[in-house]
């Protein structure tokens, strides 16, 4: 056996103990609690590798390729992907930098075809490339500091990643680059969008932001805690005085969550956002969620808000249902931005991000829709989206108008 080899058959935790720099692939796949050496050392071993993709119904030769990919890495001392460094601007001299966070269940394929992507330019002597893209776990406050220092454009990376409303469009960050005609749409005049958004025009009007794929936010619902009361069917539904302290909600994910205070606030108001206030039960990263409806602790929320990603983790459960709203998942951008001035050069990375195998990622791994026309989503039948809106998003002012919200529904929540 080879030393970096790793069976479905090996346990989580001997997998982890030879191998740890493997514990970030599988927090990123859906496994939060092997960042906690204890509940690692406890947990995974009894859990096997094939037990594990079973029970979070993953692909298990993708997750094992994973795993394998960072093991051998790190065993010939190449990059360590799993590792996102101290610094989310990259110092590295390269040709293009590449900047920003990246959804966690699709951030460790990404990283590998930008990691081939780099190895067939360099070999074929075109522009080198450095990256520093980090789990969007660790949240937006890092990337905003370290944007708010960059005073000048050449000191920007000339590609962004981001999910979320936070750090694009803040007016004291990237925004004013934005307004000063820095960043350019990379996508390509009259190709076409993806069917599965219908009419609805995702590409931004002005031309800055390239628009990758968004993240729907769905809602999970335990029959078995509905006491006789109907499902809810949409947003509306939702902030019905029946559900008040059924609901859990993504707190603590903030591009989801954000994503939904500020749709709520545009069709409801602030009376929209205290009934969601008022709705919650209890906060919980969607990875818990999941979990928590399988428990028999007291007063589980009936409803829970989740990405459609960690609704595909009830395990088929006979109580559990996902209900697509039928006003239109709730979706938060995954965007990129391409520094004007930085093209031909970055024009690789561009279409790599754009492209097929990225977007096949971002759809079938990561359940993220894409705009890319030629990428099947594999939505349910019927599936719609609810988006902020363009215009929406020009007349306010996102940096300041999330944290005012965020108020509000804690002063609501605790009042």
């Amino acid at each position: 056996m080879e030393q970096t080899s790793i069976q479905p058959t090996m346990t989580i935790w001997e997998i982890t103990e030879r191998h740890p720099e493997t514990i970030q692939v599988l927090v990123d796949s859906g496994f939060p609690k092997m960042r906690d050496p204890e509940k690692r050392k406890v947990q995974g071993r009894a859990l096997t590798l094939e037990a594990a993709a079973k029970l979070r119904q993953l692909d298990l030769r993708a997750l094992l390729d994973r795993l394998s990919a960072v093991a051998r890495r790190a065993a010939t001392d190449d990059v360590t992907l799993a590792d996102s460094g101290t610094t989310l601007l990259p110092k590295e001299k390269a040709d293009v930098r590449i900047s920003g966070l990246l959804p966690c269940p699709v951030r460790i394929p990404i990283l590998e075809t930008v990691q081939s992507l780099a190895t067939r330019l360099r070999a074929d002597g075109g522009p080198t490339l450095s990256w520093s893209l980090s789990a969007a776990s660790v949240g937006a406050d890092q990337l905003n500091r370290e944007i708010a220092r960059v005073k000048d454009e050449d000191d920007l990376p000339e590609v962004f990643i981001s999910a979320g409303f936070e750090s694009f469009f803040d007016q004291t960050n990237l925004r004013r680059f934005k307004d000063r005609g820095v960043f350019v749409d990379a996508t390509v005049q009259g190709t076409a969008q993806n069917p599965c958004f219908g009419e609805l025009d995702l590409r931004d009007p002005d031309g800055h932001f390239t628009l990758l794929g968004v993240v729907p936010a769905v809602l999970l619902v335990n029959h078995n805690l509905l006491d006789g009361d109907p499902a809810p069917r949409t947003w509306q539904d939702l902030l019905h005085p029946r559900y008040e302290q059924r609901v859990a909600l993504p707190v603590g994910d903030f591009d989801l969550f954000n994503g939904i205070l500020l749709n709520l606030y545009r069709l409801f108001g602030d009376d929209g956002v205290r009934a969601l206030a008022r709705n919650m039960l209890v906060s919980l990263h969607p990875s818990q969620t999941v979990g928590r409806f399988s428990q028999k602790a007291q007063r589980q929320p009936a409803i829970s808000v989740v990405p459609y990603f960690f609704s595909k983790m009830t395990m088929k459960s006979k109580v559990l249902r996902t209900v697509w709203p039928e006003d239109g998942a709730i979706i938060s951008p995954i965007f990129m931005l391409l520094r004007r001035r930085a093209l031909p050069t970055a024009e690789p990375v561009a279409r790599l991000f754009l492209g097929r195998e990225v977007g096949e990622v971002l759809a079938h791994r990561g359940l993220f829709p894409v705009l890319n026309p030629e990428v099947d989503n594999r939505l349910p039948e019927g599936a719609c989206f609810h988006w902020l809106g363009w215009p929406f998003i020009r007349e306010h002012d996102l940096g300041q108008l999330i944290p005012e919200l965020g108020r509000l529904f804690q002063e609501a929540a605790h009042g």
